[in-house]
């Protein structure tokens, strides 16, 4: 509508159709991730800790980092919400266990 112009029927939302390209997707495992992030950005690595036995110190291979608006992680984060809430729903809670305490010496 331009300004000014007299519309007496409320206007209807269109629906935008989205077409996804998946000739260039790559999938990867990942068992780890880390967030940072500033005023304009929120930043995930994502990767992979295959501990070895006998191994110290685990290394944890960074394989992607994905760099988001704040706005659009949000939406990442309430649709992680929901998928997992479905996931429940379906199959069941998951139990998150505390965190390994450090050894004392």
């Amino acid at each position: 509508m331009i300004y000014g112009e007299d519309d007496s029927q409320p206007q209807q939302p269109q629906q935008q159709r989205v077409r996804f390209d998946t000739s260039k997707m790559e999938s990867v495992y990942a068992n780890f991730v880390a967030l940072a992030g500033s005023a304009d950005e929120v930043v995930l690595y994502v990767g992979a800790n295959t501990p070895m036995p006998g191994q110290q110190e685990p290394v944890v291979s960074l394989s992607h980092r994905v760099i988001m608006m704040p706005p659009n992680a949000k939406r990442l984060m309430l649709a992680l919400q929901q998928t997992m809430k479905a996931h429940e729903d379906r199959f069941g809670p998951i139990e998150i266990p505390p965190p390994p305490r450090p050894h004392q010496s």
